[in-house]
């Protein structure tokens, strides 16, 4: 096992959690054939590849090279992937709530808030997770408010290229995503406010992960 890599055992809480939320995805997927709901189809196919990827990773890959563990940290960090799989679990649900058949994407105006919200904070996570490992392999002895500074400038980063890929598709091949530009605005100030929030947990209760001292 890598020097850089502590492994930590999957504590029974972790395991249930991360075991459910891959369920409740399959569950959706299950849900989009029975109704049809071709975008909930796609997207619970593509939320459950990457999942189960990101475990395959950890279990064929388990020394990764010192050069590529900061970019694939968040993959063996097992905080991280709940994370990771409580979003596309909301995410999934909401393109088709079970029972009442609704996509409350498209029925309702602001309904890709939480959509919005726990992609910020899961984007965040995973970013301050690439910042942390990075600074520990280099040796760079980034304190919490660095590692801050910068996951926080990629999320806009992201959030702003994220936008433009919907303008660009709205224009072309899906123009039914067309959003006047005050809701990309509110897109991005709700990824923010997820990711703050996430900070903020991460701050107080060090998990998933210890980012040190703030100064």
């Amino acid at each position: 096992m890598a020097e850089f890599y502590e492994k930590r055992k999957l504590s029974c809480r972790e395991d249930v959690a991360l075991a459910l939320a891959i369920f409740v995805v399959f569950l959706d997927f299950v849900n989009s054939i029975v109704h049809n709901s071709d975008t909930q189809l796609r997207t619970s196919i593509f939320a459950l590849v990457v999942l189960l990827f990101a475990l395959s990773v950890r279990k064929f890959y388990p020394n990764p090279s010192k050069k590529v563990w900061p970019w694939i940290s968040s993959i063996y960090d097992n905080g991280v992937m709940i994370i990771v799989a409580v979003f596309f679990l909301f995410h999934v649900t909401l393109l088709n709530v079970p029972i009442l058949n609704v996509d409350l994407y498209n029925v309702y105006e602001n309904g890709d808030i939480i959509g919005h919200s726990l992609g910020g904070l899961m984007m965040w996570t995973i970013f301050a997770k690439t910042a942390l490992e990075y600074s520990k392999i280099n040796n760079k002895g980034w304190t919490a408010k660095t590692i801050v500074k910068y996951s926080m400038g990629a999320l806009l980063v992201i959030g702003i290229l994220w936008e433009f890929i919907e303008l660009a598709a709205s224009l072309t091949i899906l123009p039914h995503v067309d959003e006047p530009i005050n809701n990309k605005i509110r897109d991005i100030i709700m990824e923010y406010i997820g990711a703050g929030l996430m900070t903020i947990a991460v701050l107080k209760t060090k998990y998933p992960f210890d980012m040190g001292e703030w100064e």
